[in-house]
């Protein structure tokens, strides 16, 4: 069971493995495996400030036949990282418990301008152009406990992380995509990065990513980054929408 992060909020049930207790974006596009696209990203959770942004084509929202309601989000240690030697397998993370000082996640339909040219052609426009119904989900310290993260040593996909919880819980409209806009101050005590699953590189009309280097509160990125592999959790309620779509499926597809 996955711990949750959101301040003041109850804990969610995860069953692992579920197909029913998990949205997996990317979930669409050309070679969309683990296996093929084993990169690393450490955008999300580092050490110094970040603002980062991905864009989910709602070709990535297939398994869904409805808008659903997620309260938190997961990442995963990647299979390697990518600046260690091929075939590095990782280690669980973090060694000891990490403080960041402001986590802030906001998600938001993408602009019509990002559906139709299907990637991020540029980092001239502002963080907020690419936004249409913006929500700030979470915003807050956040802390992340020690090996938390943990790391297969048989090269298997490594597990999903601990939940990090929404004090607002957002709906998801298949038919619209998503983006999933993060800013972070960075955290303390400094340690060893870890590389999180992340494509190698964007797929148009599919999925993408920008990010910026020069501080949480940037307005414009400063560069192109990968989308992270991202497994929103379902609010309590939403998993049984899902299961229930997936069992009307499955008779469809018997009958």
């Amino acid at each position: 069971m996955s711990k949750l992060f959101a301040l003041g909020a109850a804990s969610v049930a995860v069953l692992a493995g579920s197909a029913f207790g998990q949205i997996v974006v990317p979930g669409a596009g050309p070679g969309v495996t683990e296996t093929t696209l084993a990169s690393g990203l450490n955008t999300v959770i580092r050490s110094v400030p970040r603002a980062y942004q991905a864009y989910y084509s709602a070709a990535n929202f297939a398994s869904l036949s409805a808008p659903t309601s997620v309260n938190g989000l997961q990442f995963r240690l990647a299979l390697g990282e990518n600046w260690r030697p091929a075939g590095y397998t990782g280690q669980t993370w973090p060694p000891s418990d990490l403080n960041l000082g402001s986590y802030e996640i906001t998600l938001a339909e993408p602009s019509a301008g990002l559906v139709a040219d299907g990637e991020y052609l540029s980092t001239t426009p502002t963080f907020a152009s690419y936004l249409v119904n913006p929500v700030v989900v979470r915003s807050g310290a956040l802390t992340i406990p020690a090996n938390s993260f943990v790391a297969n040593t048989d090269g298997t996909p490594n597990a999903w992380g601990p939940t990090i919880g929404f004090s607002v819980p957002y709906t998801i409209d298949p038919s619209k995509g998503l983006i999933v806009q993060i800013r972070l101050t960075g955290y303390a005590p400094s340690t060893v990065p870890n590389a999180f699953f992340a494509s190698t590189s964007f797929s148009n009309g599919f999925y993408d990513a920008v990010s910026s280097t020069a501080s949480n509160t940037a307005a414009a990125p400063n560069g192109f980054s990968s989308p992270m592999f991202i497994n929103f959790v379902p609010t309590p309620g939403a998993a049984g929408v899902l299961a229930l779509a997936g069992l009307v499926a499955a008779r469809r597809r018997r009958a």
